[in-house]
Order: C-alpha cells, then sequence, then structure tokens
C-alpha cells in the first residue's frame, strides 16, 4: 500500500498535483476541465511502502552511474539500473534497522572520482558537463555514491561473519578453476597449493560471499511487494 501522504497523488505510475489556483469550488468536488493536474514525476517501482521517482533512474542512466556491459542497449541498461536500485532500496530498509554505516569521506571522494574520470573519457567532455546536461549536480553524485559505499559495508558487516571457508574449499578451488585460470594464462608450471593458499582463501571467501549475498537478496525480494511501472 501507498502511505497515507501520497493518497490521491499517485495514479497509474505518475505522480500528480493540481495548478495553483485551480482548486475546484466546495460545492463541485469533481475535477472540471480547468481543474487541471500536472505531472510532477512518474513512478518507476514501489519497493514495500517506497517509491522509486523515475527521475532518479533517468538521472542515474543519463551519467552512467553503472558500468555499461559490451552490447547492452540503452533499454537494457536503463531496466538494470532500475533493478539494482529496486535491490539497494531492499537493502535500504534492512540498514535503518541497525545503526547505519557511515564511509570515510576519502572513500567517497575516491568513488566520485574514479566515475567522473570514467564519464570524461567515455563521453569526450568534462564531467561537469555531463552532469549537467543530466540535471543532476557532483553534490548529488557523492550523495549516490556514499549510499552505495554505505550499503556495502552493511551487507558485508551482515554476512561476512557466518561465511566458513573449509580446507576442501581451497583444495578444491585450486584443483579446478585456480589450474584452468593457469592453463589459460600459458603457465608451464602450476605454483604449489601452499605458495596460494591465502591468495586462494580470499578468491574463495569472495565467491562465497557474492552467493550469500545473491541469496540474501533473493530473500528480501520473496518478501517484498515489488511493482515495476512499464513505459
Amino acid at each position: 500500500m501507498f502511505r497515507g501522504s501520497l493518497v490521491g497523488l499517485v495514479f497509474a505510475g505518475a505522480i500528480l498535483v493540481r495548478t495553483a489556483g485551480s482548486a475546484a469550488p466546495q460545492a463541485s468536488p469533481a475535477a472540471t476541465p480547468s481543474d487541471p493536474a500536472v505531472l510532477v514525476d512518474r513512478i518507476a517501482a514501489v519497493v514495500g511502502d517506497e517509491i522509486v521517482l523515475e527521475s532518479e533512474i533517468r538521472k542515474l542512466v543519463a551519467v552512467g552511474f553503472l558500468e555499461r556491459i559490451p552490447g547492452e542497449t540503452n533499454a537494457a541498461y536503463r531496466d538494470r539500473v532500475l533493478d539494482q536500485r529496486i535491490v539497494d532500496v531492499l537493502r535500504e530498509r534492512q540498514l535503518r534497522r541497525s545503526s547505519g554505516f557511515e564511509p570515510k569521506p576519502e572513500e567517497v571522494e575516491a568513488r566520485v572520482a574514479a566515475l567522473e574520470e570514467r564519464l570524461s573519457q567515455e563521453r569526450g567532455i568534462a564531467a561537469a558537463a555531463v552532469l549537467a546536461a543530466a540535471g543532476t549536480t557532483r553534490e548529488e553524485l557523492a550523495a549516490w555514491v556514499r549510499r552505495g559505499l554505505a550499503l556495502e559495508i552493511f551487507v558485508r558487516e551482515r554476512l561476512t561473519p557466518g561465511l566458513k571457508v573449509t580446507e576442501a574449499d581451497l583444495r578444491a578451488y585450486y584443483d579446478s578453476a585456480f589450474r584452468e585460470a593457469a592453463k589459460k594464462r600459458g603457465l608451464a608450471d602450476v605454483p604449489p597449493f601452499e605458495d596460494v593458499r591465502e591468495e586462494i582463501r580470499e578468491v574463495v571467501r569472495e565467491l562465497k560471499l557474492n552467493a550469500e549475498i545473491e541469496r540474501w537478496t533473493g530473500q528480501l525480494r520473496s518478501e517484498t511487494r515489488i511493482l515495476i511501472y512499464r513505459r
């Protein structure tokens, strides 16, 4: 259900308001041609009782917040950006139940700078010009990055303690994926297991964490009513 403050404003994926001075007389509550509504924004999705606005998705797409997959169409990219925002909202709902996680300012700045550099290289113009064309600012970009970092920290803090990496896990990875990767790189001699044990441990831990994140995210999706408005 929508929040009470949104009742009467949300209709078929659009948010409408009456124009100033166009309120109908008390004796005639029904809308008339002289009582027009103005489209303020559109709804991209509703996650539980939270709304994802099309304007936010449009900005995220315009600044290329997510790196594109080679050959990805504009429509597919937009849908992937929306899906990631839905996932973020699901995780934010869980984050608000905790004490919260605040990323370090230098980490936020480093990511913003890296994103600006990628934008400049991809578009061939200054990042500030890209942001201006998208109708956003560097401050808003930093807020998106800060939000993403906070969610990353939260997810890792929540799920990492329960991960267990066994000797069998390390051996299995060494005998399969590690050896295959070594052959693809053209290595004649595969390093002994003991020499790469810790390197493999980190890789296996990351793979397990990613799998657990996917499982947890799937559970959040199944427990939450999600509506996506097709354009």
